[in-house]
């Protein structure tokens, strides 16, 4: 596990930036975005964009659901399930069959839905403590191990 300290928004940013800067293009990667309310999972989740290329506006989709947004050489689709009534919405809303494809994933809120999603590569966790955020970075899988490791090696 990777654990970061944070005081300003400008380290969100630099953590967000090391993250995109070691993702895989052309496959699948699915991170799992979990804190309270105004943690800050939205706003990594705009930095995380913006470092791969897209600086358009970043809309949060807690009423949309998903927003998706096609970079050079990569998809990346932005869930916030914050809002789902019960986990089989995602069902309902075909959902399911799509994360198949060879995209990155970053979900907030997926205990909203955990039965009906694919695994985490990377569980990212954010909380509140006093004025600061701690932000930890959990590999779920081998890939995410993987990645992990190499925002540690690039560190040092």
């Amino acid at each position: 596990m990777s654990e970061y300290l944070i005081n300003h928004e400008q380290e969100t940013q630099q953590l967000a930036e090391k993250l995109a800067a070691h993702c895989p293009k052309n496959k699948r990667l699915i991170i799992f975005l979990k804190g309270e309310l105004g943690a800050g999972k939205t706003t990594f989740t705009r930095f995380f964009l913006r470092a791969l290329g897209h600086h358009a506006a970043v809309k949060s989709p807690t009423y949309t659901l998903i927003e998706s947004y096609e970079l050079a050489k990569q998809l990346i689709f932005h869930l916030d399930l914050y809002r789902l009534q019960t986990a089989r919405e995602i069902l309902e809303m075909g959902l399911y069959d799509e994360f198949d494809q060879l995209a990155i994933w970053l979900i907030e809120w997926p205990e909203r839905a955990q039965s009906f999603l694919p695994p985490a590569d990377i569980l990212l966790t954010l909380s509140l403590l006093d004025s600061q955020r701690i932000a930890r970075l959990l590999p779920q899988t081998p890939l995410g191990e993987q990645i992990l490791k190499k925002m540690e090696t690039s560190e040092h």
